[in-house]
């Protein structure tokens, strides 16, 4: 290792250092309680989350990563994306510290966007994720499946996708905490103890959270020199939930159910952004989903934020901005040939923006080529497949197709 990856390596591992403690999920979590008490109440009152000290101090971690950022001075690929996850740290941190405050929406909106924000590969200029939220939303629902699996037998589950891939490396338990159905660490998946599953939904969280999560983090933390790959460059988390529904979509553990619920959850960011409560949003969720989801799911857009309206937490919107745009990323990839590409992609946790620059430093021997890959890249005959079948029906207009049939079905009706 040259003395110029030394110092890489070593600017890298003080970023990590900084960025353990700063957990945000976990700083945002509300305890089960609060549901509780809500419900007795019947959705009367606004719910009164407390939340967790944050395990460390916003002024001094900010001056940390300030002096961090000083020390990169050059104007190569790879201090430009360490650069970018010092801005990034900076505002979870900051993000965090303004918990239960207007000023938390402007954070959240800084690392995780809004609902209406543009694609900027499409060549429709006005395609917003909230039209995508809102085409989702209107699907026809799944034929019912029962949740035959309690939390022990979706563990197992689990386990016997992700082991063949990851190994010992990757640990799945229960845990009690959770709002929703399962969450990854660096090295574990939790499955929510009081839960239960369909065996679809255990698939799908194998992809998702095993060989989609956990397997982007090991690959990151086997970088022999950026090791800031594990937690993330700026702008990853679009891309990691993106690509964890692309590879439940891909593996076919996938159902308008899931979409539908992804849907629903970036409608109603978009609802409390525009001023709507806690209880309107609960009562309008609860009309389809129950009273006890709907709280899950509330949940999910208020916390952190304010109860009254107005300042959310925009995460969930990334799932169809990053949906789309990990899938036509593999599009255009594979469209030219290019799986290089796609391995650099696979190489830690990343903006598909940044999949290029990754490219670009593996090849110079200052990435290494990912030790994992996913199931559905090792058996990419059909991936292949898949992608041919959609450029190929991209070439027609789905209005035109429509009005095409519905001219015919006229036609027959009138004779």
């Amino acid at each position: 290792m040259t003395r110029a990856h030394e110092s890489l390596r070593s600017l890298c591992d003080a970023l990590c250092r900084v960025q353990r403690p700063i957990r945000i999920i976990r700083s945002l979590a509300w305890d089960r309680s609060v549901h509780e008490r809500f419900l007795l109440k019947r959705g009367t009152e606004l719910p009164q989350p407390s939340y967790p000290p944050l395990g460390f101090d916003p002024a001094k971690t900010l001056r940390e990563l300030k002096d961090l950022r000083k020390r990169i001075r050059g104007e190569n690929g790879a201090e430009g994306l360490l650069r970018g996850v010092c801005d990034q740290t900076m505002a979870a941190v900051r993000l965090l510290a303004s918990r239960g405050t207007k000023d938390f929406y402007r954070h959240s909106v800084e690392l995780f966007g809004h609902p209406r924000d543009e694609f900027a590969e499409s060549s429709n200029e006005d395609l917003e994720n909230l039209e995508i939220a809102r085409y989702w939303a209107s699907r026809p629902r799944a034929r019912k499946e029962r949740a035959t699996l309690d939390a022990e037998q979706c563990a197992a589950r689990i386990r016997a996708i992700v082991r063949p891939i990851l190994g010992e490396s990757c640990e799945v338990k229960l845990s009690s905490g959770l709002a929703a159905f399962a969450a990854a660490g660096p090295r574990s998946i939790a499955v929510r103890a009081d839960a239960k599953f369909t065996p679809r939904q255990a698939r799908a969280l194998a992809h998702h959270e095993g060989l989609w999560h956990v397997l982007t983090a090991r690959n990151g933390a086997a970088q022999p020199i950026l090791s800031v790959l594990s937690s993330g460059l700026r702008g990853y988390t679009e891309s990691q939930e993106g690509g964890g529904i692309v590879s439940e979509y891909l593996t076919g553990n996938v159902t308008n159910d899931r979409f539908i619920e992804l849907a629903e959850r970036t409608l109603a960011i978009d609802r409390a952004a525009r001023g709507a409560d806690y209880l309107d949003v609960w009562r309008d969720l609860a009309s389809r989903w129950g009273e006890e989801k709907a709280c899950h799911l509330a949940e999910r857009v208020f916390r952190g934020g304010v109860l009254t309206g107005g300042a959310p937490f925009t995460k969930d919107a990334v799932y169809q901005r990053g949906y789309c745009r990990v899938y036509n990323f593999l599009r255009a990839a594979l469209d030219r040939s290019d799986e290089d590409l796609v391995l650099a992609f696979f190489a830690g946790k990343m903006s598909v923006d940044d999949a290029p620059t990754i490219r670009a430093l593996m090849h110079e021997g200052i990435v290494a080529r990912p030790k994992f890959v996913p199931e559905w890249w090792r058996r990419r005959d059909p991936l292949l497949a898949q992608m041919t079948h959609s450029v190929t029906l991209n070439r027609f207009s789905m209005m035109g197709v429509k009005e095409f049939y519905a001219e015919r079905h006229r036609s027959a009706a009138s004779r």
